[in-house]
């Protein structure tokens, strides 16, 4: 009586989170500012991996191109920044944003938090994670038009290595695991968290003026 009570409970709990509606991000001071032009600074990295900033950078443009905005070469945006004695990412965080359009004449500046870019290893699997907070400023108003949090995770669990049974498969899942934590490429995890991030219909940039849906997919974006 107490399972069939335990397993009811549980049924009731999946079916009530599943009608929980995610509410839509606000838009309407993206709508008001809709950019053409955005800058790309050079993320702030809460991580302790050295590397990550060059590599995120690396794959940041392509989705936001591909969505119709004009992206200002990052490295060049980099190389101009630390002429300018700004090499620490906390500084330029500090900077207004009318700076940005006055020295690039961009409509507006990404600010990026790289919060994760992890393997994590345990002796049957592993898991590589790549997250980062992305904040979108009006560099006219100062006012953020639009931000969102993407995760993009790649573990070693899957099929393969089906010989020799019980400690065949063990051993194939611990050599998988550990190939997964060793020989990790964090590129292909930044770009598909840059995608979903930009690309996602309910939380994503609307299209922007390179695209012939530009102002057009807004009902897509509104409550």
């Amino acid at each position: 009586m107490r399972l069939r009570q335990f397993v009811l409970g549980l049924v009731f709990l999946f079916l009530s989170t599943a009608c929980v509606s995610i509410p839509k991000p606000d838009y309407s001071k993206f709508f008001d500012h809709h950019p053409r032009s955005i800058l790309v600074v050079p993320p702030i990295n809460k991580t302790t991996a050295v590397d990550a900033p060059g590599m995120f950078t690396a794959t940041i443009s392509e989705p936001f191109a591909e969505k119709g905005y004009y992206i200002f070469p990052v490295f060049l945006t980099r190389d101009i920044l630390i002429d300018m004695g700004l090499s620490d990412e906390g500084l330029i965080s500090q900077v207004p944003p009318q700076r940005f359009r006055e020295t690039f004449g961009a409509d507006a500046v990404l600010f990026v938090t790289i919060t994760a870019w992890t393997t994590t290893y345990v002796l049957l699997s592993s898991a590589v994670t790549v997250e980062a907070a992305y904040k979108l400023v009006d560099t006219d108003s100062g006012e953020v038009i639009w931000q969102t949090t993407q995760k993009a995770v790649q573990d070693s669990s899957g099929g393969g290595g089906g010989g020799g049974g019980l400690i065949g498969a063990l051993v194939a899942a611990a050599v998988k695991a550990a190939l997964t934590a060793m020989i990790t490429d964090y590129r292909p995890l930044a770009r598909q968290a840059n995608t979903l991030a930009v690309m996602q219909r309910r939380a994503g940039l609307p299209a922007g003026p390179y695209l012939t849906d530009y102002k057009k997919d807004y009902a897509n974006y509104r409550d």
